[in-house]
């Protein structure tokens, strides 16, 4: 079991200024499988394997601005995959959670509060396979 390592860098001032978040974030990952896809923007589809653990991270990219993970929904949750929860030692940037359970692009959204105020998401995938013996 690995420790994955997520990165989302936002533009905030733009994805307040046109409602679009998904066009303002920028999404990579450190996943040593070497097959997630969709790195720089905010559809990555990271590749893990079932019980490894997944930490998500966000940063403004202006440090003016300010930025944090407001809550995740979707399959992810629905399926059991996996649970995120906020790092209690961060200021709501950092979440994780263990992968439970093997799945296929599974689709999560995650909502990220802009600015302190606005909460906008979008919504990337995970796929987890079981680890070969």
């Amino acid at each position: 079991m690995s420790q994955v390592n997520i990165l989302v860098a936002v533009n905030v001032a733009q994805a307040i200024a046109t409602g679009e978040l998904g066009n303002y974030v920028y999404m990579m990952d450190d996943s040593l499988t070497g097959q997630s896809a969709g790195e720089g923007g905010d559809e990555l589809s990271t590749v893990c394997e079932n019980g490894d653990k997944i930490v998500w991270r966000v940063d403004s990219i202006d440090p003016d601005q300010h930025v944090s993970i407001d809550h995740f929904e979707g399959d992810i949750k629905t399926t059991g995959m996996i649970n995120p929860a906020p790092y209690p030692q961060t200021d709501s940037d950092t979440w994780g959670g263990k992968i439970n359970c093997a799945g296929n692009k599974v689709e999560y959204r995650m909502y990220l509060k802009l600015n302190n105020k606005i909460v906008q998401g979008f919504d990337p995938f995970i796929t987890a396979t079981n680890a070969q013996r």
